[in-house]
């Protein structure tokens, strides 16, 4: 009875958890008084000469759906990576997005027949998730041109004390006293989940593999 009450109380713990994450996360924006530079920020755009087809509007509506954004403290968009034991620059990695199986079933992007004739369905082996992945893939990305701006915010999160102590005290509960496993197995599935999970939790390729690396694999299966 005791084992089952303090189970009852993680249960109500993580959903209070997941509460409070929402309700910081809806917290309305407040326009700042002085606008400053943060960075940059490099998108996609729609090519000028595809622009000026009679197909322009079209591609424009699809970009809408599936544009990416990246921000950057520099212009050049670069990032480090270690080859041969040293350290170069190369060129930072950036995609349309894909659709996943879920996102296109549930039509989430709101896709016409007509956009939904210009992508194709890929299954291909993940090497970041170990397994075979499918996904639904823009036939025609040399459409699209990348296009650097400066990074102007203009409007801050509101924050709310309340709640981030309250949130903050949770976590560390938590934390503290290792709950976060069990708590998350009383909330899935199947243990072949869990399996799955411990799998790749101590997966020792992932452990080798270069940070920058395993990024340059997220960005490029986003979406999956």
């Amino acid at each position: 009875m005791v084992k089952e009450d303090f189970e009852k109380q993680l249960v109500q713990l993580s959903k209070r958890k997941s509460a409070l994450y929402l309700a910081i996360r809806n917290l309305p924006l407040i326009e700042l008084k002085e606008p400053y530079q943060k960075g940059w920020v490099r998108f996609f755009a729609v090519r000028v000469d595809v622009l000026r087809s009679a197909e322009g509007v079209f591609y424009e509506k699809i970009l809408a759906k599936i544009n990416t954004f990246q921000f950057s403290s520099q212009k050049e968009f670069t990032t480090k990576k270690k080859r041969f034991g040293k350290k170069a620059v190369y060129p930072r990695e950036q995609f349309v997005a894909n659709i996943s199986i879920s996102d296109w079933n549930t039509n989430k992007f709101e896709l016409t027949d007509k956009e939904k004739s210009c992508f194709t369905l890929i299954e291909k082996w993940s090497e970041l998730y170990n397994r075979f992945v499918r996904y639904y893939k823009f036939n025609e990305p040399w459409r699209f041109v990348f296009k650097i701006e400066v990074n102007i915010i203009t409007h801050k999160k509101a924050v709310d004390a309340g709640l981030e102590s309250e949130l903050k005290l949770i976590e560390n509960y938590i934390q503290n006293w290792n709950l976060g496993w069990k708590i998350y197995k009383m909330r899935s599935k199947g243990d072949y989940y869990y399996w799955s999970l411990e799998k790749v939790k101590h997966n020792n390729d992932l452990k080798t593999t270069n940070l920058n690396t395993i990024y340059e694999m997220y960005l490029e299966e986003k979406h999956i």
